[in-house]
């Protein structure tokens, strides 16, 4: 399995590349909300129908690697990385 080193402080953070894919794209519409659909199009081909709750899995288990509040979900639409943070 292939895995992406991200840094987080002086920390550094195993990712799933189905992790990476979600914080990249988290990442670059930091502080903006992020539509469902356009992350779980980021992390599955069309031809692999995964389960319906994967996309929240991998959130979950984002969110456990870089902090709870840095994932924020916004109801009925989808997930935005935090700008402002506390620290945990």
């Amino acid at each position: 399995v292939t895995r992406r080193l991200v840094w987080l402080g002086e920390t550094a953070l195993d990712l799933t590349p189905k992790e990476y894919a979600l914080l990249s794209r988290l990442m670059m519409k930091a502080g903006s909300p992020v539509h469902r659909e356009i992350l779980y199009n980021d992390i599955y081909s069309w031809d692999n129908e995964p389960a319906t709750n994967t996309l929240e899995v991998h959130i979950h288990n984002l969110r456990e690697k870089i902090g709870k509040s840095r994932i924020r979900t916004v109801r009925g639409f989808g997930y935005m990385l935090a700008n402002n943070i506390d620290t945990e």
